[in-house]
């Protein structure tokens, strides 16, 4: 009897849940996501943990069907059900006959993977189009079908209601995590977090039970939030997306940094442990006000963990090892990575060019920056006594004058020694632990082929976090 291999991707996952502002609609549309492994359980009659499934998470689906009829089932009822579930989101499908040279599950995801692929580039048509005779919803200028909802908002809130009432606590201030600035800091800043293992696209295609390891990732990448998320002893974290070797969470941003180095480490040990093999992952962390629209916020985030994921692969392309990179956004628009390179994190002068993208800050490479180093330098800056204010104005002066600013820092360092509540000895010793061409008086070296300095980095987590 035939097999196929069956291969669904769901699209738009992020811009979905990220779409509002409103805690209620994205706690509810991550809901409604983590739903849709559900419904193809129930649909193909597979239940997770059979030999069937071999992937289900975080919106991919592969499965090996030898019943014919029930696969055409699912390939004509699945996306319906879907996309009737979540409004705004749209499925990608393709089958792979397991015979001839796809009779071998390795060779036949290597295809299933190519037709996915065209797949996706094909348009489709989602099911809240709207003709001009119409009321719109005024957030979203969709169909609306409730006052000032959309199909697709209303799911969500729906959603959310049930999700509130099967958490509720005992708790008086429970209610309150309804709304966002309940998650923000003092400084009504937030953290939005995307992680991404490395080199699962390598190693999927050479594993002989793709079903068994998911299932094993999925455990590894769940305790290994779970055991970040004790760490800050606080329940101002949101995951929003947690499935696969992927994870979305919102956060207080005082937790953002350790969170996350917490997570990549437990990552790093938990892979090894359940899956046997020693996984990486790459994050990227997009600080932002509370009322900053959160699709760009993702989006942002999304770009620092490729851009990690790229500046890692430099040191090992065959495994990229784990690191992050932050960003605080500071203007009212979002037009990607690259345009804040160029126009808030590079200073020229009249005699050189200087990088503030410092990072990426790596888990445990020794010639690389390090997390926990970079997080013992922005606590060492905030003590007493520390120059940390006038060295903001020393970034500024960059842009000026080379020799202004060389001027400015050696009055800092001066300044600096006659404190006696701050012992400037013990930070130049800190700053050559973080990276060793650094040192009070020299915060500018050369990195990655550019100028760089640390200082706008620490200057950023200093000002969207408050001391502990």
């Amino acid at each position: 009897m035939a097999k196929y291999l069956y291969g669904a991707s769901v699209q738009g996952i992020q811009e979905y849940i990220f779409k509002t502002n409103q805690l209620q609609e994205i706690v509810g549309a991550s809901e409604i996501v983590k739903s849709l492994e559900q419904e193809f359980e129930k649909i193909s009659s597979y239940q997770q943990g059979d030999e069937n499934i071999l992937l289900n998470a975080a919106g991919n689906i592969k499965a090996i069907f030898d019943d014919k009829n029930k696969l055409e089932k699912v390939v004509l009822e699945f996306p319906k059900l879907i996309m009737q579930k979540a409004y705004g989101i749209t499925i990608s499908q393709a089958v792979v006959k397991m015979e001839g040279k796809f009779s071998e599950q390795t060779e036949a995801i290597k295809e299933l993977e190519k037709r996915l692929k065209i797949q996706r580039n094909k348009p489709s048509i989602p099911l809240d189009f709207s003709i001009n005779i119409m009321e719109l919803a005024p957030k979203t200028a969709r169909p609306q079908v409730e006052k000032n909802l959309d199909n697709s908002s209303k799911q969500k809130r729906d959603t959310y209601t049930l999700w509130f009432k099967n958490e509720r606590r005992d708790d008086k201030e429970f209610e309150k995590s309804k709304e966002l600035s309940y998650i923000s800091n003092g400084k009504s800043k937030l953290a939005v977090i995307h992680a991404d293992g490395n080199g699962l696209g390598q190693l999927i295609p050479k594993l002989s039970n793709l079903a068994e390891f998911s299932i094993n990732l999925e455990r590894a990448t769940t305790e290994a939030y779970e055991e970040a998320r004790k760490t800050i002893k606080d329940d101002k974290i949101r995951k929003i997306i947690l499935g696969g070797d992927d994870m979305t969470v919102i956060c207080n941003a005082n937790y953002a940094l350790e969170f996350t180095k917490v997570f990549l480490q437990k990552f790093e040990e938990l892979t090894q442990k359940y899956t046997r093999h020693k996984l990486t992952a790459c994050a990227g962390i997009a600080y932002a006000n509370e009322k900053y629209p959160f699709h760009y916020a993702v989006s942002l985030a999304e770009a620092l963990c490729s851009a990690t994921k790229k500046h890692a692969k430099t040191i090992n392309k065959d495994l990229a090892p784990s690191s992050l990179m932050f960003h605080n956004i500071q203007s009212s628009n979002f037009q990607g990575w690259e345009k804040f390179i160029k126009d808030e994190l590079t200073i020229q002068n009249d005699k050189e060019i200087i990088r503030c993208d410092f990072g990426p800050y790596y888990l445990g490479q020794s010639e690389q920056p390090q997390i926990a180093n970079f997080l013992n330098t922005v606590e060492a800056y905030r003590c007493d006594g520390s120059p940390i204010s006038r060295l903001r104005s020393w970034i500024s002066e960059l842009s000026k004058s080379s020799q202004s600013a060389k001027n400015m820092l050696d009055r800092i360092n001066e300044m600096a020694s006659q404190n006696s509540k701050w012992n400037s000895c013990i930070m130049d010793k800190n700053l050559k632990q973080f990276k060793q061409e650094l040192s009070n008086e020299n915060l500018i070296i050369e990195k990655d082929g550019y100028h760089k300095t640390p200082i706008y980095d620490v200057l950023q987590i200093i000002s969207v976090t408050e001391a502990k």
